[in-house]
Formats: C-alpha cells, sequence, structure tokens
C-alpha cells in the first residue's frame, strides 16, 4: 500500500513537470506540439480582398490623398510670383566657395620676403654690443681714477694661488668629526664653511675678462684698520 502511495506521488510530480516544460523556454515537450502540413503561410494571404463590382476609391485601405478641387495659394495674397522671387533670391545669395580649390599664396609677393625677421634682428644687435663693449678701446674707456687692469700673469698667480688655498681649507675641514656635540666644533665647521664660500666667490671674480685693481685701500678699509691702531 506504501509503496502504491509512493509511485502515485511520482507520477503526479512528472505529470507538472511536464506541464511546467511546455511554457519554459527548452520548448515544447515532446509529443505536445502536432503542427498540421496544410497550415502554412501562402501567397497573397496577408493582401485585401476587393470583391468584384466595388469601387476601389470607396475602399477605406486607400492612401493617396483625392486630388483638389481648388487652385493651389501661395502667401497670404496670392498674386506673388514665386518664380520672379527665386530668381531675386539666388542672385543675391553669395557663392559656396567651400568645395572650390584655393589660390596658392606665393611668398614672393608678401612685404618681409628676404628680410631678416624682428628676432634675428635684435640677437645680432646684441652681439655687436658686447663685441664693442668687450673690445680694447671701450675698456680702455671704463678705466676709472687710481686703478688699473689686472695682468694676465697676476691674475692667473692669484687664482692659483686662492686654489691651493681652497684645497687646504678643504681637507681641513673633510678632518672634521661627523658629531658636532660642542659648542668649539660647531664654530668651527662654520668658520671653515664661510671661508670656503668667500674663496669661491674671490676666484669667479678673477675669473672675468676685464678686472680691475685700486693700488689704495678703500675708505672702509683704511677707516677700520685706523680704529683697530687706536
Amino acid at each position: 500500500m506504501q509503496r502504491e502511495r509512493k509511485l502515485a506521488k511520482i507520477m503526479l510530480r512528472m505529470k507538472e513537470m511536464m506541464s511546467e516544460r511546455a511554457a519554459a523556454t527548452f520548448g515544447y515537450s515532446p509529443g505536445t506540439l502536432k503542427p498540421l502540413p496544410t497550415n502554412f503561410l501562402k501567397k497573397h494571404s496577408k493582401e485585401r480582398i476587393i470583391a468584384y463590382g466595388v469601387d476601389r476609391c470607396s475602399v477605406k485601405a486607400k492612401v493617396k490623398p483625392d486630388i483638389p478641387t481648388e487652385p493651389p495659394k501661395y502667401g497670404l495674397g496670392g498674386n506673388q510670383d514665386w518664380i520672379k522671387v527665386n530668381v531675386v533670391k539666388v542672385i543675391k545669395t553669395k557663392a559656396n566657395k567651400t568645395g572650390c580649390p584655393k589660390k596658392k599664396r606665393r611668398y614672393v609677393t608678401k612685404k618681409n620676403y628676404g628680410k631678416l625677421p624682428v628676432y634675428l634682428e635684435t640677437r645680432i644687435r646684441t652681439a655687436a654690443e658686447i663685441k664693442k663693449r668687450d673690445s680694447p678701446e671701450e675698456q680702455a674707456k671704463c678705466r676709472h681714477d687710481r686703478t688699473r687692469k689686472l695682468d694676465e700673469k697676476e691674475r692667473m698667480e692669484m687664482v692659483n694661488n686662492l686654489k691651493l688655498k681652497w684645497a687646504h681649507t678643504n681637507a681641513a675641514y673633510q678632518k672634521l668629526s661627523f658629531v658636532l656635540d660642542t659648542n668649539s666644533k660647531k664654530l668651527r665647521k662654520e668658520r671653515f664653511e664661510r671661508n670656503l664660500t668667500n674663496i669661491e666667490k674671490d676666484v669667479t671674480l678673477l675669473c672675468r675678462k676685464v678686472v680691475l685693481v685700486s693700488d689704495s685701500a678703500p675708505a672702509k678699509i683704511r677707516q677700520e684698520s685706523t680704529g683697530s691702531m687706536h
């Protein structure tokens, strides 16, 4: 008895599954779809059938409108000649030159053809001024009172001495300890850095083309020296 009940439940479940499968996206279940071989789309089967002897113009399926009985009216007044209006409009409109080939530009006919650009003239003028300023004649004119031009031999000697001094100072500076735990070490390090910076400035100054020196000391240095003597 229990076995028959289980079998009945299984058969009921199978019927439900077959009915659900008919509406699923996988298609109809086998045996449910039975198409007729004579029921297929035939030629001219969708066209409207018009009875014999019926006026075709009275059919509601007509698409084209009727021919107007009154003459057409153009504009408000109705007396305007649209042919003349179109002629005048075409005459007054500008020609469309988008598709026309462009005329080649001749650079020979330009006003500035063959002339130097402004930036080149400025550079040439600046180079000429620098060359004139560095000439011996201009350097002779730039001499000040109580000054003289430093000789090349004397200048090179001073530069070499300054470079040697910078090397000795730098060697002493490199020997300082990395740990600056006292004020004396900090002051010594700052003094070395200041001396190296001053020597580099002096070497840069002596590397110029023209160096003017004064035979007498400046007034400020003389005042300091006299004050220290007093």
